[in-house]
């Protein structure tokens, strides 16, 4: 739009030489390959700051700012610290009578309290530097002051080296998002997508499609969250990923997409595992694994953050059929060796029963794990039984809730593939978060829960009457409802 906007209004510019629209043509040109490689965001654009908390040093001296933040901190009614989302500053609350009010304000304000301040970026006195804050060689000598808005008793301090229960984490998230550790895990978070963005739309031709979250049943895989819609007996499902859609696509010939995708799977929580969570999910036409697994090697390496170890490619890689040969699962955790062994030859002559019966039968085996002397973690994945091996296969229903992808493979559809990493976990790794919990802004409790707001939660019956659906209580949760 921006670029039919500049043609037109290089045309209209009447000029005998044409010199003019091709100076003014070219300065705009510049100033826009200028914005775009402009690597230090401005953080103080559109609000009433002049600049954040954590980004004055020495340079700012006598500079002239207002600053907008939380009482973190405040010592002897003399100094306090300012935070906000960028670092701390230390702020020195004026005593002359001739700044009472303003000294009322930043004295009696509650810890947490949020607050605009304005005036002179001065040094610190010598011997008052703070080496530990990027901040600390200078501070701000206050001239005014306004309460933005106070702050009640908290539940906890706003400090990352106060622990508290994850259950209280989660009942007042919005007040656990001000630690510094959430701040750090949810903005390079943030980044990482950005990179992963850039890398698939600028550099290799992807494009970013959304596609909806209210679908119908997909046979297989994990229990989906259902949906009630207001025709009788009918429902959505939410989709566990985007797969059907993303191979619609590929037949659509969109030829490369990708979305930042939510995903929905009526589980259980874990540590790696939540009801809902994201996925950066990627399908290509004409291709295959070695090109997958290249895109993928790229797309990590580029976005990987540059204060962490690098990132070294190719990957190690195993086929599937080696992974469960050696580990058992399709997903090993390597870092510890043991591997699946056969054993058989040592049993040979066994007058163990069950040893006896399992050799006795075609390809029969017995497998040992390995753990190497000193090995110190061994988790459950690790011990679970070999799986077996079988084609999938598709009964009568399952073939009619797949109709609308069945019959678009038989239009022409472009040999395709693609692979959805599952960026909570990623992020998990890469913060070296305990849980994924720790790198999402809003998770749900183990038991699927969002203690903040107390969901899931009933409905009353005549809320549910247009959908044409009534609760059936269990005998335990009527005498509870009864009392």
């Amino acid at each position: 739009m921006f670029s039919c906007w500049l043609s037109r209004l290089c045309r209209g510019l009447s000029t005998p030489t044409g010199r003019v629209t091709h100076l003014i043509q070219g300065s705009l040109s510049r100033r826009l390959m200028l914005s775009s490689q402009r690597r230090i965001p401005e953080l103080s654009s559109f609000v009433a700051r002049t600049n954040t908390c954590g980004e004055l040093r020495s340079s700012h001296l006598g500079q002239e700012v207002t600053l907008c933040g939380w009482i973190q901190y405040r010592r002897q009614n003399i100094f306090l610290v300012l935070r906000d989302f960028h670092g701390l500053v230390q702020v020195v609350i004026p005593q002359d009578e001739s700044a009472a009010s303003v000294k009322k304000i930043l004295c009696e304000a509650p810890m947490e309290s949020v607050v605009q301040v304005s005036g002179t970026v001065i040094s610190r006195p010598p011997g008052q530097e703070n080496p530990k804050m990027p901040t600390g060689e200078i501070e701000i000598k206050v001239k005014s002051a306004q309460l933005l808005n106070t702050c009640k008793k908290l539940p906890f301090e706003i400090k990352d080296f106060v622990k508290k229960t994850e259950a209280l984490r989660l009942q007042y998230r919005y007040l656990d998002l001000r630690s510094f550790q959430m701040q750090y895990n949810l903005r390079l978070r943030s980044r990482m997508v950005m990179k992963m963005r850039e890398y698939l739309c600028n550099l290799h031709g992807f494009v970013d499609i959304e596609t909806p979250t209210l679908f119908k049943r997909t046979p297989g895989g994990a229990k989906e969250f259902v949906i009630p819609s207001r025709e009788p007996g009918k429902f959505y499902c939410l989709p566990q990923s985007p797969q059907q859609f993303k191979q619609l696509l590929m037949v659509g010939g969109l030829d490369r997409y990708f979305q930042v995708a939510r995903c929905y799977r009526d589980e259980g929580s874990r540590p790696d595992r939540q009801p809902e969570f994201t996925q950066i999910d990627i399908e290509m036409s004409f291709v295959d694994q070695i090109g997958i697994r290249s895109l993928i090697e790229g797309l990590l390496q580029y976005s990987w953050p540059s204060d962490k170890d690098p990132v070294v490619v190719p990957f190690p890689s195993m086929t599937f059929a080696e992974a469960l040969a050696s580990y058992g699962t399709d997903k090993p955790d390597t870092r510890f060796g043991m591997k699946i062994v056969d054993i058989s030859d040592v049993f040979r002559n066994t007058k163990v029963g069950f040893l006896q019966d399992a050799l006795s039968k075609p390809q029969g085996t017995v497998k040992a794990i390995c753990i190497s002397e000193g090995t110190k973690y061994l988790k459950r994945k690790d011990i679970e039984s070999l799986r077996k091996l079988a084609a999938d296969h598709f009964n009568q229903e399952d073939v009619k809730l797949l109709s609308h992808l069945l019959q678009a493979l038989d239009f022409g559809a472009p040999p395709h593939g693609g692979i959805a990493l599952g960026l909570d976990r990623l992020i998990c790794l890469v913060t070296g978060a305990p849980s994924i919990r720790d790198v999402i802004a809003f998770p749900k409790s183990f038991r699927g829960h969002d203690l903040m707001s107390n969901a899931p939660d009933s409905l009353p019956p005549e809320e549910l009457k247009p959908y044409h659906i009534q609760v059936s209580w269990p005998a335990d949760s009527e005498a509870e409802r009864a009392h």
